[in-house]
């Protein structure tokens, strides 16, 4: 009885504190409860509903959302309220919503919460970070953290000034977890197999690209984007937003848990940006919106068209490894083939390619560039090798090897957003990044501010 009344005074006080009575956190993920309880501020990006698409028993079931209004917050609620209706394997997240203008100070300033999850206007996550650090809270975020030099700064601040009792800062980098980059980075590290990276092969040794549509479904139905998405001093351009997962690749690929030096591991070689445009009925199809808002009046052109810089190239060098990576936005997949990616890695036994196969599903080619006739058995042995990736099989198809990958290694770019969200659980349980970890963010958000701030203007570049 007595701890019913305790847990009942509680939760008046919390309700109290809500409501804006002027009471101040002192909540960290550093207290005795170590159980998630999350904060959902102005998600205007739907990869803030993906982090609960499901039951996590590491997280508490009330979830409270912070934004300035109800439109704001409008399709996180109903991708919520999607994942809480279906028939198979339900949620049951209960969402307390707080709409109005001073949504800042009563996300951060208030006793609920102890994880602040954030999807949406990148210019200003710097600025929640901050308040989130300030007040004692976790920070789960989407990428990017920043998007110019003034906020890496500040990033970085935050990062060489922590102790062990700060708050976690974590990116969501979901691409850690697809099974075809396992595979590659497995493949390439095992070097009496590969034999390494080709650094002095006379072209990049790594190159990514990747193309991307603004009109697109998620789970099952029409995304609809926020105009702010078509605003790239809000959204990040090109060079400083998709990029970052395959810069992280990179890093995480050569150079996994070893910490990096900025000024001894990185050099810029050049950077190019160019923009997509978009129409009045591209626009209109994208966000339901009819007329351009006022936030987008510098991206305007005379034709009544929008001319969003959401293309990029950058070329730089990671501990003695050329590295290219392009990012290119169309409006629609109008062929239904969708988002497509493509990497190229060059070993010095083999050529390792991720690209469309012959129907057009993204697979791992192995090319030898010596076959002895023991390649094959090589390559078999190797990929039983693997990890918790049973089932790897190849076929030979034209001088290269397709890998076989078993369907149920698959998994979705939205479940990879639960894995990534294990290893915060499982950072947020030992007190503390790795230094590696912090480490890899710092060197690409140096990177991509860097090369934003360094690159040329160009009309149009060949994906």
């Amino acid at each position: 009885m007595v701890k019913m009344r305790l847990d009942r005074k509680i939760y008046l006080w919390s309700a109290l504190c809500l409501l804006g009575t002027g009471c101040v956190q002192n909540q960290s993920s550093n207290g005795d409860d170590d159980r998630i309880n999350l904060v959902v501020v102005q998600p205007e990006h739907f990869h803030a509903a993906l982090v609960q698409k499901y039951k996590n028993s590491e997280i508490n079931s009330e979830v409270h959302l912070f934004a300035d209004t109800i439109t704001s917050a409008e399709a996180y609620q109903n991708l919520i309220q999607q994942y809480n209706s279906r028939s198979e394997s339900p949620t049951d997240w209960k969402v307390i919503p707080y709409y109005g203008n001073d949504f800042l100070d009563k996300a951060f300033k208030s006793n609920v919460g102890n994880v602040v999850v954030l999807a949406g206007d990148n210019k200003e996550k710097i600025e929640f970070i901050s308040h989130s650090v300030k007040n004692g809270k976790d920070v789960f975020a989407d990428k990017p953290l920043v998007i110019n030099i003034d906020g890496y700064s500040r990033l970085a601040e935050f990062f060489n000034t922590s102790s062990p009792q700060s708050p976690l800062i974590f990116d969501i980098m979901t691409e850690r977890y697809d099974v075809k980059n396992i595979i590659a980075k497995t493949l390439l590290n095992d070097i009496g197999f590969s034999g390494g990276i080709d650094k002095d092969g006379g072209e990049h040794a790594v190159k990514f690209n990747s193309t991307h549509h603004f009109i697109k479904e998620v789970s099952g139905k029409p995304l609809i984007r926020p105009a702010m998405f078509y605003n790239t001093l809000q959204q990040g351009e090109g060079l400083v937003d998709v990029t970052t997962h395959y810069i992280d690749l990179v890093y995480w690929m050569l150079s996994s848990e070893q910490t990096i030096d900025i000024n001894k591991d990185l050099i810029l070689d050049s950077a190019f940006r160019w923009c997509t445009k978009v129409t009045k009925n591209d626009f209109e199809k994208s966000t339901g919106m009819k007329q351009y808002p006022g936030m987008l009046k510098q991206s305007q052109t005379n034709e009544g068209d929008l001319d969003v810089y959401s293309n990029g190239k950058m070329a730089f060098n990671f501990k003695g490894v050329p590295i290219s990576i392009a990012v290119q936005w169309n409006v629609e997949s109008l062929d239904k083939r969708g988002d497509q990616f493509s990497a190229v890695f060059n070993a010095k036994r083999l050529r390792l390619e991720i690209k469309p196969d012959e129907a057009e599903v993204i697979s791992v080619f192995i090319i030898p560039k010596e076959d002895n006739g023991k390649f094959e058995a090589d390559l078999r042995q190797a990929l039983q090798g693997i990890k918790d990736l049973p089932g790897l099989d190849i076929i030979k198809s034209k001088g290269a090897y397709k890998v076989i990958i078993p369907q149920k290694l698959y998994l979705s770019h939205e479940d990879h957003f639960a894995k990534v969200l294990e290893q915060f659980v499982a950072y947020r349980k030992a007190k503390a990044l790795p230094e590696w970890e912090k480490s890899f963010m710092l060197a690409k958000y140096y990177l991509t501010t860097q090369a934003l701030a360094k690159a040329k203007s160009i009309e149009y570049e060949e994906n």
